[in-house]
């Protein structure tokens, strides 16, 4: 780095010899040899054009103009130091702002300890979470956000998915409903209901509407809703039915709806979603996320049915679960 003819090295090997006023143990410390230091003092003092040094055989001393050259140097040196260590911060994901993306009723209760486990090890990273809606299932994974928290499938090109957390699906019908009473209901009894949908087009929208299971017939789609809220109140009047996460019950739940378990779904999942390339910080709060989503599945009580499941097969899950709809935990 020049500056002025002169660079750090240089003004380093200077105040080493001011702090040992000692040519050779000056080298010493700077692994070079002492010729090539008498070198180096020379070369600056030739460019600043001043004498830095008395030197005789028997000591060596700091002229007036070394004196003050040694405080101004000190602070060079020490401001030098701190941009390559913020510049460092900044390659390592320790420093900078994260963007991240969070569709509306994913990992509710996982979000808040995710976001303060990583603000605890990254106090200088500067959080900035977006919620997107369901127009928008991919939670801006494509669009600006260095990772988001989201629910798959989504369509996007070169994302790296990591599974946080799966959990049953549920149907959310009214009240009035014949099967809403009913511990659990096949996916086939609900492909003949009016159902509500996300307004996105795509394999988001299809997933949640049970496309694969309709053999190519249409689902009669009788009203489009962005949120969660929209959604229930579609459904707690009559509208038609829907599709949701066992989460949605747990965190969601109103008068006038119920959630049987879907029995023969395979579970949904909660994914933290990564572009390629992704940055240092962005990998970094994706393994937060991953260690999260794990230490609370291990404290979660044994045989709990409350919370969504850890990533399992699906085979694996009891089609007899029983919802008990609540508010909040």
């Amino acid at each position: 780095m020049q500056h002025f003819g002169f660079d750090l090295r240089q003004l380093r090997a200077f105040v080493v010899v001011a702090a040992e006023l000692n040519f050779l143990r000056a080298a010493q410390r700077l692994h070079i040899s002492q010729p090539a230091l008498s070198q180096t003092i020379r070369q600056l003092e030739g460019t600043l054009g001043v004498v830095l040094f008395d030197r005789n055989t028997r000591s060596v001393g700091l002229t007036e103009a070394g004196q003050d050259l040694l405080r101004d140097a000190n602070k060079v040196l020490a401001h030098a130091q701190k941009l390559a260590d913020n510049a460092h911060d900044h390659a390592t994901g320790v420093r900078g702002v994260l963007n991240v993306g969070f569709l509306i009723g994913t990992g509710v209760d996982l979000m808040p300890e995710v976001l303060r486990a990583f603000s605890e090890k990254y106090p200088d990273v500067r959080v900035l979470v977006k919620e997107f809606d369901f127009s928008s299932p991919e939670a801006g994974i494509n669009d600006g956000m260095d990772v988001a928290v989201l629910r798959p499938p989504i369509s996007a090109d070169h994302v790296e998915l990591r599974t946080l957390l799966e959990e049953p699906c549920v149907a959310c019908l009214p009240l009035g409903h014949p099967l809403a009473q009913a511990k659990s209901v096949s996916v086939y009894q609900l492909l003949d209901e009016p159902i509500v949908a996300a307004p996105s087009r795509g394999v988001w929208r299809n997933y949640w509407i049970a496309d694969e299971y309709r053999r190519g017939r249409a689902a009669k789609v009788v009203h489009e809703a962005a949120t969660v809220e929209s959604e229930l109140q579609a459904v707690a009047s009559g509208r038609g039915i829907s599709i949701t996460a066992l989460s949605t019950a747990l965190f969601y739940a109103r008068r006038g709806v119920s959630f049987p378990v879907i029995r023969d779904m395979p579970p949904c999942r909660i994914a933290v979603a990564l572009p390629e390339p992704a940055t240092i910080a962005a990998k970094n709060f994706a393994d937060m996320a991953v260690a999260v989503a794990e230490s609370g599945q291990r404290d979660r009580p044994a045989g709990s049915t409350d919370s969504p499941q850890p990533a399992q097969d699906s085979s694996r899950r009891s089609p007899s679960l029983r919802i008990a709809p609540r508010a909040g935990r």
